[in-house]
């Protein structure tokens, strides 16, 4: 039987991120960026307006895949509310192609891909 207190905290925690623009890393190692539009007491999220998120030191692309996601709450590694001014002056958006390049680049210079690394705001 699940903790009630602890049931309690994670809805309590999501509610604060509803329809907000989110970014959620899955175990399997892929981003989803979409808005958060409703959970359930499992975790289970729902995102609309979803993309997928590839990322390459700090250039990024969106791969649009249908828009809707119900993902499993065991699934989540993490997710957190995108900061749109860090977004926008540290990241960069890409086609594609670019992005490949990128990566191409960053693995003969052996630098370290940090994709798992997003602008969030930080809520202390």
């Amino acid at each position: 039987m699940a903790d009630p207190f602890v049931e309690h905290a994670v809805q309590a925690s999501l509610i604060s991120f509803l329809d907000k623009r989110l970014l959620v890393v899955l175990r399997d190692g892929r981003n989803i960026v979409g808005t958060l539009r409703t959970f359930d007491q499992f975790s289970n999220i729902v995102l609309v307006n979803a993309s997928e998120r590839e990322v390459a030191g700090n250039m990024y692309h969106d791969t649009k895949k249908g828009g809707l996601y119900l993902i499993r709450g065991e699934n989540v590694v993490m997710m957190g509310d995108i900061d749109h001014k860090v977004e926008r002056a540290e990241m960069r958006k890409v086609d594609k192609e670019q992005l490949e390049q990128q990566r191409e680049k960053m693995k003969k210079e052996d630098i370290t891909d940090h994709s798992k690394t997003m602008a969030f705001e930080e809520d202390l």
